[in-house]
């Protein structure tokens, strides 16, 4: 979906079987966005890739203790499941876009993207919407917490990411643009609303005296996840892909300095998360996990 400098003119547009130092003319003296992208994007995958194995570890072990698999374990293992995927892919759509150009490399590019651009922010949804259940409507939630409705969202998000992969895909056209983040839009609001309702609950419970219920301290420690996603993850792209296509005017300069290096942001995600995680079930000590 990105790894390919695909200019909003056609004025711009570039080969991808050409030699990569006519690529990085096309940037010209503004590689340093390019660069830093580049850079950042390896150093996540470096560091998301064992934070996804160990997530995926725990979630295997609490199960194999047969401790019973919770509805957040569900949406756990497929967000999990998604940034791996996405995060070993990295360093060849990197490579990919430095060095070899191939096109078949490119559109596998342009598809896993969806992961991280579309899974994620539905899958955070979800994990929200769940929460929202268990601390604001209690009775409802322990009555109905068959896992069979989590699988059906759970799949209903993989097949939205799936469509947009493959439209990101087959039509060019659309990336770089606003249609990028159309899955925010959908998922950033369920987002907020849910944060908000959950908190305005916890703050009443604290309100009343005592101690918080452990569902809801969990739900705590998934909430201010989710805020520090979307504050930093979620919300950046979404304002740089609207406001940027209607402020910057000249094409390169957009592509160089906001559309492509603006992607780091959703790639950090897939990083933070798994070590929120981690940080909150006490497998991780250190100052780059304060939550």
């Amino acid at each position: 979906m990105f790894l390919h400098v695909h200019p909003r003119s056609q004025n711009l547009t570039f080969n991808f079987s050409e030699p990569s130092g006519e690529m990085l003319g096309h940037c010209g003296d503004m590689m340093a966005g390019i660069m830093a992208w580049a850079a950042l994007s390896a150093l996540f995958s470096l560091v998301g890739c064992p934070a996804c194995v160990a997530v995926l570890w725990e979630l295997y072990r609490r199960h194999k203790a047969v401790s019973p698999v919770s509805p957040n374990d569900v949406f756990m293992l497929n967000l999990t499941i998604m940034d791996l995927v996405f995060l070993l892919f990295v360093p060849f759509g990197l490579c990919n876009f430095l060095l070899w150009h191939m096109r078949t490399i490119q559109l596998l590019s342009n598809f896993l993207y969806a992961l991280n651009l579309a899974g994620r922010p539905l899958l955070t949804a979800c994990i929200c919407l769940d929460c929202l259940l268990a601390v604001v409507y209690p009775v409802t939630y322990h009555s109905r917490k068959s896992l069979t409705p989590r699988f059906l969202m759970a799949a209903v998000a993989w097949t939205i990411t799936a469509a947009q992969g493959i439209t990101s895909t087959a039509v060019e056209e659309l990336n770089h643009s606003a249609w990028a983040m159309f899955v925010y839009v959908i998922a950033l609001p369920i987002i907020i609303t849910c944060d908000v309702f959950i908190l305005r609950n916890l703050k009443k419970s604290l309100r009343a005296g005592g101690d918080l219920h452990p569902m809801k301290k969990k739900a705590l420690q998934i909430i201010t996840n989710s805020i520090v996603m979307t504050v930093t993850s979620y919300v950046p792209p979404v304002l740089a892909y609207i406001l940027g296509d209607l402020i910057i005017s000249d094409d390169q300069v957009y592509e160089c300095f906001l559309a492509i290096p603006i992607l780091i942001l959703p790639t950090a995600g897939s990083v933070i998360m798994p070590l929120l995680y981690l940080r909150n079930l006490g497998n991780l000590k250190g100052p780059c996990c304060l939550v």
